[in-house]
């Protein structure tokens, strides 16, 4: 008895917790796709207008993991079911997460842009091996590197991007290196749009306001909007 009261108190705390997550957030991104296998997705942004999320445009078709999505780690708790993600399995992650520093090619962020924005150079990586004390680190290679697999950043995919936090403690094996970026067909684990998409959600995007990243399944998502504190989608 004992046990299951913790797991209902934990439970109802970390819903409090998550919904007060997002009940704080200024600007919502929301990419939904229409199964846990689909590799192609919509965007939506939605920002807090006197406490009510309001719709900012009709969306944009963006692409996801090539075998579709999988529950990620973020700031959710994942629900029993649809796929859990994990190093290599070409999915994309599911759930809330917030966002890190946008980078890019240039050495300034594009005219507009007021996001924090980091110069990417030929000697950035980010580290997807599991067994590297960088794992899920974006850093510049040195001679004294413990990896034995990295991406390198400067490729045209990434010459403008934004950084997902997903597994943010850098768990071994729960998936690395997830950006929104360019280049609008599936991915390994990003999520990818073109290039208007990506300069106007940088542009609207503001270093004062909380924003976060919701992607879901759209079935999933109408089913935890309500508890999550979600805008209401069509």
């Amino acid at each position: 008895m004992k046990k299951i009261l913790f797991l209902f108190f934990a439970g109802f705390f970390f819903t409090k917790a998550l919904s007060q997550n997002v009940s704080d957030a200024d600007q919502l991104i929301v990419v939904v796709s229409k199964s846990w296998n689909d590799n192609h997705a919509l965007l939506l942004r939605f920002e807090k207008t006197g406490g009510k999320w309001k719709q900012l445009s009709p969306g944009d078709s963006v692409s996801i993991g090539k075998t579709g999505l999988a529950w990620g780690i973020g700031l959710h708790r994942s629900l029993s079911d649809g796929p859990v993600k994990k190093e290599g399995d070409k999915k994309s992650p599911a759930g809330i997460f917030e966002l890190g520093y946008s980078y890019g090619w240039a050495e300034k962020a594009p005219e507009g842009v007021t996001y924090p924005y980091k110069n990417i150079t030929e000697l950035s990586r980010c580290v997807d091996d599991p067994n590297s004390k960088a794992y899920n680190s974006i850093l510049e290679e040195t001679s004294s590197k413990d990896w034995n697999s990295a991406e390198r950043m400067k490729i045209i995919d990434y010459k403008l991007l934004i950084v997902v936090n997903h597994n943010p403690e850098h768990l071994p094996g729960k998936g690395s290196c997830i950006f929104l970026h360019l280049n609008n067909t599936p991915t390994v684990g990003c999520t990818a749009m073109n290039d208007s998409t990506m300069l106007s959600l940088l542009t609207w995007l503001s270093p004062k306001k909380k924003v976060l990243l919701v992607q879901l399944p759209r079935e999933v998502y109408h089913q935890v909007q309500t508890q999550w504190h979600l805008p209401v989608i069509h």
